[in-house]
């Protein structure tokens, strides 16, 4: 189990309606890269669950992301770019759950089929 990029993606972008209990704020840490791959799922006062799709073969910017738990839904490949210039691939399979610690990359996704994931992100007190 490794620590990847993308099940860091927090993109600020709102899909609730109003008054939903899906709040249009977004924790510590977040960056706002890449909005069209981020919907809300759920989010309250304790928590907020994002579901992120990354297209085959896209790159994403360097952003940084704060702690939380990543469930892969699909399988896929990641070639992670860190501030320091190393690199690292990594490879998930569907069902896989992680815990990440607050970092900063970029990354890209190097399969032909698109990754998708959902963050929990719990949010300080």
């Amino acid at each position: 189990m490794t620590a990847g990029l993308f099940p860091g993606f927090i993109f600020a972008q709102d899909h609730s309606s109003p008054g939903d209990s899906a709040a249009s704020e977004h924790p510590p840490g977040t960056a706002h890269v890449f909005p069209q791959a981020m919907r809300t799922e759920f989010e309250n006062d304790a928590v907020q669950v994002l579901r992120l799709v990354i297209g085959p073969h896209q790159k994403i910017p360097m952003h940084e992301i704060s702690p939380r738990v990543v469930i892969w839904v699909n399988a896929g490949r990641l070639k992670l770019t860190f501030p320091d210039g190393n690199t690292k691939e990594e490879v998930h399979h569907a069902g896989e759950i992680a815990w990440l610690e607050a970092q900063k990359h970029a990354g890209e996704n190097l399969g032909g089929d698109p990754i998708e994931l959902i963050a929990v992100i719990p949010k300080g007190k």
